[in-house]
């Protein structure tokens, strides 16, 4: 039994990371959506001004600054959750693995602030992309420490599979397309790139169908278990959120493609559809992200490789 179990604190500060992260997904996507990402054009104070007692009633009168400043003030909040989520896994938190990718947030986080601001220093939009990837595995590794200090997770038993190997490699494969798909999307809106628009259209295909064979292997791997007397309903609840957010996120993204593409048009003044419909198409990617992500660990931890389950009891055996 860990620590954590006998504190609250690491799981209340894992999950609140992650469901406060989010919104600054989508503050930071609407940032580049309205293309307002250089509206203040200093860092890391603004216009000059203390970034924290800036005037509200100054920062109001123009709607770029306002969506640039907010972004500004809420990801140095994030920051200090962040700080609150090493501090309570150092304090309570036994298993290293968790201790240890709750440090890697904090430094992750600390990085992404310094982008962040040499972005708007340098006025590179190179810079940008990168700080858009960047902030997806920021959430990602916040959605991993979240599962890991999940009660599911810590009353789970790993029993010997058949299909563990399959599931684990499609597990694997579909994190790596899905991150690849989200910077080729950072590419995109940062550049306008038509080859990144059509490598964007390519991989999502391939994502998809990624995906949807990780979906049935979850499935499979279910069935198998109820077979064989062991609940892996646990694989279930992650295939339907993986199932809800690849529906979301295509849809989303048909409907982002058609009004930046066909009714606004690029390089014209952002429509109230662009702005909508690219913006949560940024939010439920990340949303995808971690639903995959989720998947592809309880892969490791619900089921193990017979073989070594096997060796390791001869093992035993010969030690007797």
């Amino acid at each position: 039994m860990s620590r954590s179990t006998h504190s609250p604190w690491p799981r209340r500060t894992a999950f609140a990371l992650v469901y406060l992260t989010l919104p600054l997904l989508l503050l930071g996507g609407t940032v580049t959506t309205l293309r307002v990402g250089m509206a203040v054009p200093d860092w890391p104070t603004t216009f000059g001004e203390n970034m924290f007692t800036y005037s509200l009633k100054e920062m109001l009168k123009n709607s770029g600054v306002s969506w640039e400043h907010t972004h500004r003030l809420y990801a140095s909040f994030i920051g200090l959750c962040t700080i609150a989520l090493a501090a309570a896994h150092i304090a309570f938190e036994k298993r290293a693995l968790v201790r240890n990718l709750a440090l890697t947030a904090l430094v992750l986080v600390i990085v992404q602030g310094v982008l962040g601001g040499l972005r708007v220093l340098e006025n590179s939009p190179q810079l940008a992309f990168v700080h858009g990837s960047l902030a997806q595995a920021f959430f990602g590794l916040a959605g991993a420490i979240a599962v890991m200090q999940s009660r599911a997770w810590s009353q789970a038993r790993s029993e010997p599979c058949k299909r563990v190997v399959a599931l684990r490699r499609v597990g694997l494969a579909a994190v790596a397309l899905v991150y690849a798909q989200i910077v080729l999307g950072a590419w995109l809106r940062h550049s306008g790139n038509m080859v990144a628009l059509a490598l964007h259209v390519v991989l999502a295909a391939l994502a998809t169908g990624a995906l949807i064979a990780l979906a049935r292997e979850l499935r499979l791997t279910a069935e198998a278990g109820a077979q064989g007397g062991h609940d892996r309903s646990v694989l279930l609840r992650v295939r339907r959120n993986l199932i809800l957010a690849l529906s979301a996120q295509l849809i989303l993204g048909v409907l982002a493609a058609v009004w930046v593409y066909l009714v606004t048009g690029p390089h014209r003044p952002v429509s109230v559809g662009e702005a909508v419909f690219a913006t949560a198409h940024v939010g439920v990617g990340a949303l995808l992200l971690w639903a995959v992500l989720a998947a592809s660990m309880w892969s490791y931890r619900i089921v193990s490789n017979p073989s070594v389950a096997q060796a390791a009891e001869r093992g035993l055996e010969g030690a007797r």
